[in-house]
């Protein structure tokens, strides 16, 4: 079933329950009106039966509701919902009007309703302007029904375009990394260390040429070339892509802390929930999250060591699942025995771009304290399971 055809469904629909529900109100309007103004009393005092007036009473409304629904019928059997105001006003009218003959016969066939010109009139034109307003409010109603679904579609839709921008986006800043990290760690990498080795043999050169202090300066300058190849490149090498990104979250972070000095005790802990997503063979987060992850726990275990003068870091992760089967939720904190914020809600400072990206992702981030009074950073990341990696 096509939108369009759902929308026309939907318009339709509304409009006959509005339709039926004003048809069903003034009938009854009639019928009390008829009772409550005379009608009734009159009736019985010309000692007509109880029963027979009770039926004068039902066949009134009986008949303004077949006129209602007559109206209803004839308007939407005409086409009014596919054409325009206009249109709309001048059908039902015609339909009202052409329904307002055999209703007024029938209400004066009764012999309970007056039969004087005067009544006939105004009961006629009262059914015919309820019969015409009626209709249309329904279609009105329908109208306005149909618009809200279709700018709830549309707006749906704006996001849908959006939300596809944003992966498309996110997929080019990933090659983009993947492409500048190959050539920081292969091809810069390999050009640093052919001219290190060329200045090493001229500085051998040098050497047993008798130039030994031009060759020690020689060698200097391949010692700095190096430094700079092992630090300064492989540092922007893991800032464009962290290293074991590839492999997977655990295995990147516990990359990440492994690179600190030996005096900072670290350790890392992954709930049984998400090793089972990656046990199953296929990698559950998808590599936009996996480095918003990564990059959020280095930006915490910074802040620690910075700021807290932490002496130990542990992070703990787990998948949790949400009520759609194929997205869930990665929770991750991370506990330092640092000093810790001293206010209940610290400034954010580095960390403020790391909380945006989880939010614009549909995660949040909170700093605080931990029960041992260091610092606590969590955050929650929604992630969609990979195909072939379904939850257990």
């Amino acid at each position: 079933m096509t939108t369009a055809t759902a929308g026309s469904r939907d318009l339709r629909r509304v409009t006959l329950v509005v339709g039926i529900t004003n048809t069903a109100l003034y009938a009854a309007l009639t019928a009390g009106a008829w009772a409550a103004w005379g009608g009734l009393q009159a009736e019985l005092s010309r000692e007509r039966s109880l029963a027979a007036v009770v039926a004068d009473g039902v066949l009134i409304l009986v008949i303004n509701l077949a006129f209602g629904l007559a109206v209803l019928a004839g308007a939407l059997a005409l086409g009014v919902l596919d054409r325009g105001w206009p249109a709309r006003v001048g059908l039902t009218a015609a339909v009202s009007a052409a329904a307002s003959v055999p209703r007024m016969a029938a209400l004066v066939s009764l012999g309970s309703t007056p039969t004087g010109v005067a009544y006939v009139t105004a009961t006629g034109a009262m059914g015919f302007l309820s019969g015409l307003v009626g209709v249309l409010a329904a279609v009105f109603a329908g109208t306005l029904v149909d618009r809200a679904r279709r700018e709830e579609q549309r707006r749906a839709a704006e996001a849908d375009r959006a939300r596809r921008a944003v992966d498309a986006l996110q997929d080019e800043e990933l090659r983009v990394r993947r492409m500048v990290f190959d050539q920081l760690h292969g091809t810069l990498q390999y050009h640093l260390v052919s001219v290190t080795a060329g200045l090493d043999r001229l500085a051998e050169d040098l050497d047993a040429a008798g130039a030994r202090d031009r060759g020690a300066e020689v060698r200097a300058w391949a010692g700095t070339l190096e430094e700079i190849r092992e630090q300064d490149v492989r540092s922007l090498s893991h800032a464009v892509f962290p290293s074991g990104a590839d492999l997977g979250t655990e295995e990147a972070i516990a990359l990440l802390l492994h690179r600190l000095p030996a005096q900072v005790s670290t350790s890392i802990e992954i709930g049984p929930v998400y090793r089972g997503l990656v046990d199953r063979g296929a990698a559950p987060m998808p590599m936009a999250e996996r480095l918003v992850v990564i990059y959020t726990v280095e930006e915490a275990v910074t802040n620690a060591l910075k700021h807290g003068r932490a002496h130990a870091v542990q992070v703990r992760a787990e998948a949790e699942p949400t009520s759609d089967p194929g997205r869930w939720v990665f929770a991750t904190v991370v506990d330092d025995d640092g000093s810790g914020p001293t206010r209940p809600d610290p400034p954010l400072h580095g960390l403020a771009r790391h909380r945006e990206r989880l939010e614009h992702r549909g995660g949040t981030l909170t700093l605080g304290t931990n029960p041992d009074g260091g610092g606590r950073l969590s955050f929650r990341l929604p992630f969609t399971v990979s195909p072939g990696a379904p939850p257990s």
